[in-house]
């Protein structure tokens, strides 16, 4: 590990490193841009030959007010050279992920109450949720000096759900859940779970989002796929529109679930951890082969779809619910009141096999639903079954109106 170098040499074994990388050359030449006018003019102008990080916080610390972009791309630009020198390679930059802590005894019975959960079966973004959520509680308990589960009353829980200003169901359903535990395994000696009862927080009825063929056709046809990255988008737009796929599965989709010989897809749900198989459409097999042959990466990876810009890695369901946004409201497709990412396209699949006559049984097969009774909230927006579902309404006899004179109805 390198704390110090000559400055020129540094950049050319930098550079050397990016293309090896293979990070594109307008990328490299924005680089030497950066370096020649920054770091580079600061170290001529005072005579310094070598450099080492603290040469380079001192010159970020002299920089002039300028925009948040620019500032944002010469702070990279140093911190590129300082993980070379250092590293030998160029560290990835991304938002940490936040841990929620559960700290002392109260973090241990929460901690408990989640491997509760986990041993049913509940899906990690739910435990994650619920972890948060506790992270929360915990932390509003001990600013009311409670420090002992025994301690937990009816005031803590009502003070903590009502400081909560969105998502409030989530918090109800969590708390409610973790009294019900506290009170089961004799935590504690009363069930303070009948306050957040009467406190119910009511949830609004949500129609799913759905576009009908014209539209989708407009979506698909407005991708660009001249370029690497088009290429790579409409073969998981096509994922979403054409098979349903949730953007988890569709960022972990390997080699290994695709069955060329056979024409399938199989895969295990992210989010269900249930195995589904899928006819590999031949539209959605050439956009893939199309991405594979002419604008995927070289890389030993085996997710399928990997991001555009070095250092590759495999993407993950934000990149893919960008590209699927970002896609739709270029279409031009009105989106007014209704969502536009991966999981609308979901929904519209659905809707459309609802109005061609397919089975519920058949629908929940292909979306992976854990069971029938999910997938009954798609018949919510077909007017057309519910519509089949209405009673003719019987006519009422005349006599109805003329009993006692016709006084009441008159």
């Amino acid at each position: 590990m390198d704390t110090e170098k000559e400055i020129k040499s540094l950049i050319r074994n930098c550079v050397a490193y990016l293309r090896k990388e293979g990070y594109s050359e307008p990328r490299i030449k924005d680089y030497h841009r950066l370096w020649r006018d920054g770091i580079q003019e600061h170290m001529k102008k005072n005579s310094l030959v070598d450099y080492h990080a603290m040469i380079g916080e001192n010159f970020l610390d002299s920089m002039p007010i300028m925009s948040a972009s620019h500032m944002r791309a010469i702070r990279r630009s140093v911190h590129v050279l300082d993980d070379f020198l250092f590293y030998g390679k160029i560290r990835k930059r991304s938002v940490r992920y936040v841990h929620h802590e559960l700290p002392g005894k109260l973090g241990e019975v929460a901690l408990e109450f989640i491997d509760s959960l986990e041993r049913l079966r509940r899906c990690k973004p739910i435990l994650n949720k619920h972890r948060r959520i506790l992270s929360y509680f915990i932390a509003h308990l001990t600013l009311r000096s409670v420090d002992q589960v025994s301690a937990i009353g009816e005031d803590d829980v009502l003070t903590f759900i009502s400081s909560v200003q969105n998502c409030k169901d989530k918090y109800l359903s969590t708390i409610r859940m973790f009294c019900r535990f506290l009170y089961q395994q004799k935590y504690i000696d009363r069930n303070v779970e009948y306050v957040i009862g009467r406190n119910n927080y009511r949830l609004r009825e949500k129609l799913p989002s759905v576009y009908n063929a014209d539209e989708i056709r407009r979506i698909e046809n407005t991708v660009e796929q001249s370029s690497a990255v088009g290429k790579r988008d409409y073969a998981m737009l096509l994922l979403a529109t054409r098979l349903g796929l949730r953007s988890s599965d569709i960022a972990g989709l390997t080699f290994g679930n695709l069955d060329w010989g056979h024409n399938l897809i199989s895969l295990v749900q992210c989010k269900t951890k249930k195995i589904i198989e899928l006819p590999l459409l031949a539209d959605v097999g050439e956009a893939i082969i199309n991405y594979l042959k002419y604008g995927r990466p070289i890389s030993g990876f085996q997710q399928v779809f990997l991001t555009a810009s070095a250092p590759y890695r495999p993407v993950n369901s934000m990149i893919i619910s960008g590209a699927v946004s970002r896609t739709i409201k270029a279409s031009g497709v009105d989106i007014k009141g209704r969502k536009f990412g991966p999981h609308a396209m979901r929904h519209t699949l659905a809707s459309q096999l609802l109005r061609n006559g397919t089975s519920l049984p058949v629908i929940s097969e292909t979306l992976g639903h854990s069971d029938t009774q999910v997938t009954m909230n798609y018949l919510r927006i077909d007017i057309n079954s519910l519509m089949q579902c209405a009673l003719d309404v019987p006519l009422v006899p005349i006599n109805f109106y003329e009993q006692k004179g016709g006084v009441f109805y008159g």
